[in-house]
């Protein structure tokens, strides 16, 4: 695993480790022989916007479960099978001309607040 990936799960579990220190060398040990790639919420908003559309977290979340449980492992999961899963589905509503700018010229994602009655 990578060190920054450690990291963040320390920093995660800091409020309820007695002893970080040997919470990493365990975690080291423990990814010494295992890879994990990790995708983020982030990402599939990226993958999102770079559709020209918004997604709500909660969105965002479900189209992880969806591509953990479609995941090929002989195949891997690439940036398009997100992007297909989001279009296919007609996810999200439309970036407006100003998010969409602000995307491309400012690296600034848009994720779209949830709708009333919604959860």
């Amino acid at each position: 695993m990578h060190p920054q990936i450690i990291k963040e799960m320390l920093r995660v579990l800091s409020p309820v480790l007695k002893d970080q220190v040997k919470a990493k060398k365990k975690l080291e040990r423990y990814w010494s022989d295992r890879m994990a790639i990790i995708w983020t919420t982030e990402q599939v908003h990226r993958a999102a916007n770079e559709c020209e559309v918004a997604l709500t977290e909660q969105q965002a979340r479900l189209t992880l479960d969806k591509m953990f449980d479609r995941h090929d492992p002989q195949y891997g999961l690439k940036w398009e099978d997100i992007t297909n899963h989001i279009q296919d589905r007609v996810l999200g509503r439309k970036l407006t001309k100003r998010e969409l700018h602000r995307f491309i010229h400012k690296d600034i994602i848009t994720i779209q607040k949830p709708t009333k009655g919604s959860t």
